[in-house]
């Protein structure tokens, strides 16, 4: 069991990073990441490898950071003001935070999908086609093409399919975070970011989401940020525990639970 200064836990984390990385094929490498938000320093060196087709769940209390790293991920804390960023989140070895990348096309790679379900007041077709029609795609055969696809990787289809036209908010809270999802796929991401995605929903629907999450990490990587350490522990391949804006340990989710270096 670990107990020690935070730059001994973290030279600790990094050397656990590079032996990760030998074993794993690495999708989003995260090196020494620290976020402030103004005079607050939200995420502390943060050092993390995210394999590629596994589900990697974010855990620890409310304020530690992991909904702030998981945005990171796909750049949604630049909209926030005061934020400053340094160190690399590496996608496919392509520095995300590089003055070259469009943010745009990085949220198309990879897609995010929130707390509570945020079904667009439109119908059930439009809400998954309005992705790929942000893209570029306006041919009718295609979308009707993608919408199909996109609902069926989902379980969606077989209950929607007599009501595409129909509005989306009158699909149940656990239908409308399956449309939600059924969105980002319709953009053909390669990662899939979760935060929390199950935390408005009842426990029938909770376990619809997390089958679902196990069927998508077998074609995405899927990054899940969760309050329930039952969650974490039925649905994730690999653990992260944050505490403090920092990764106090990390591994395979079987090992953080059952025996974990670090006492906290």
């Amino acid at each position: 069991m670990f107990q020690g200064s935070s730059d001994d836990r973290n030279e600790v984390q990094r050397w656990y990073v590079s032996i990760m990385e030998q074993k794993n094929d690495c999708k989003i490498r995260i090196d020494n990441l620290n976020l402030h938000f103004a005079t607050n320093h939200v995420l502390k060196g943060i050092n993390l490898n995210i394999t590629r087709n596994l589900i990697t769940a974010l855990i620890g209390p409310s304020g530690c950071g992991k909904s702030t790293l998981l945005k990171c991920l796909n750049r949604m804390n630049d909209i926030l003001p005061g934020v400053r960023i340094e160190g690399q989140v590496l996608l496919e070895n392509q520095d995300i935070y590089a003055d070259t990348v469009d943010v745009s096309h990085l949220r198309k790679r990879v897609g995010m999908v929130f707390q509570r379900p945020v079904a667009f007041p439109i119908s059930i077709y439009e809400n998954v086609a309005s992705a790929p029609r942000v893209h570029g795609v306006s041919h009718k055969g295609t979308l009707n093409t993608i919408v199909q696809a996109s609902l069926e990787r989902v379980g969606l289809w077989d209950e929607v399919a007599d009501k595409l036209h129909k509005s989306a908010l009158s699909l149940s809270l656990g239908q409308q975070q399956q449309l939600c999802i059924a969105r980002v796929i319709a953009s053909e991401p390669e990662v899939i970011l979760l935060d929390e995605p199950c935390s408005a929903l009842d426990p029938m629907s909770t376990m619809k989401i997390e089958e679902l999450m196990r069927q998508l990490a077998k074609n995405y990587t899927v990054v899940i940020v969760t309050h329930s350490m039952q969650q974490a522990a039925r649905a994730s391949d690999y653990t992260v525990f944050m505490l403090s804006g920092e990764i106090i340990e990390s591994g395979p989710t079987g090992e953080i639970f059952t025996s974990p270096r670090d006492s906290r």
